[in-house]
């Protein structure tokens, strides 16, 4: 049976800081993680654009002939 009691609030102002505090380290920690691989990503990224225009200028090419 739940305690229908209302948590403190202070207490609830502690969890709220230690979200805000776990959503912070996250974040660096992805950043961290981008700032190492923003090579490749960027480079996967260029190559996936040039295949996609790519191919949209064969098919309007190819439309075209026929």
């Amino acid at each position: 049976m739940p305690d229908d009691t209302p948590t403190p609030t202070p207490l609830r102002f502690f969890r709220a800081c230690l979200l805000i505090l776990g959503g912070i380290v996250a974040l660096w920690l992805a950043l961290e993680l981008l700032a190492q691989f923003w090579g490749w990503i960027v480079l996967i990224s260029v190559i996936v654009l040039v295949l996609c225009v790519g191919v949209a200028l064969y098919r309007y090419w190819w439309g075209r002939r026929f």
